[in-house]
């Protein structure tokens, strides 16, 4: 695992890996370096990954990742600009949705938790976002007058602005924190790192993310709601 990292951070040239319609390059790679802040190819890459395993083993909550475009698009222009891109998912036949949220030079994650009837919000730096609770569930409802041309009932839903969290000591680790958020979610864990291990979660990634695939973690462990 080390030379593998060892050379996609100090040696590789040009394209490293391409796979999900989506090329990574060294220089996205780099972002993996300590001190960096990640790009959209090395999360959007990253999340694809967290779908790849989790199509592949029935244990798993069935989740669905948007890429880091999807929140500034919705955002920015609405809905009928998103429409189309869940034209090959069902969204409502998902455990949970994740959601890359980008706040200029800040990386965060949103979920929306089916089981749990809520949307949820993971900010490494705990900050507050009703915009996103809103902006979500307008797009729940959207989603289903088009999908499924019925309304979606919302009742008993509510926003969690997670605070008994992993929080970030620096101003350049968000987008490994919002990753990392998301790998624990889709395996319906207990976040259990923390500051002190964005070093070694960098490299976990940048070998991941070479190697085209996760690394083998325990099964869901807690019970899923």
């Amino acid at each position: 695992m080390k030379k593998k990292v060892h050379w996609a951070l100090t040696e590789a040239k040009g394209p490293i890996v391409a796979k999900f319609n989506i090329t990574v390059n060294c220089h996205d790679i780099h972002t993996l370096r300590d001190r960096q802040w990640l790009n959209d190819e090395i999360i959007n890459f990253y999340t694809q990954l967290l779908m790849e395993r989790a199509n592949h083993d029935e244990q798993r909550p069935k989740i669905h990742c948007f890429n880091t475009f999807f929140y500034s698009t919705l955002s920015e222009s609405g809905y009928a600009r998103v429409r189309r891109w869940t034209k090959r998912v069902d969204i409502f036949t998902k455990d949970l949705l994740i959601v890359p949220v980008h706040l200029g030079m800040h990386w965060c994650c949103a979920i929306v938790n089916f089981r749990r009837k809520r949307i949820e919000y993971y900010d490494s730096l705990f900050g507050s976002n009703q915009h996103c609770f809103a902006l979500l569930r307008d797009y729940l409802q959207q989603e289903s007058l088009d999908k499924r041309k019925c309304p979606f009932d919302l009742d008993g839903w509510q926003y969690y602005e997670a605070k008994d969290i992993p929080g970030q000591a620096n101003g350049y680790d968000c987008g490994v924190f919002a990753c990392t958020f998301a790998e624990y979610a889709s395996r319906a864990e207990p976040f259990d790192f923390s500051q002190k291990n964005m070093k070694h979660l960098r490299a976990v990634m940048v070998y991941e993310i070479v190697s085209g695939k996760l690394l083998e973690r325990p099964a869901t462990t807690t019970p899923f709601y």
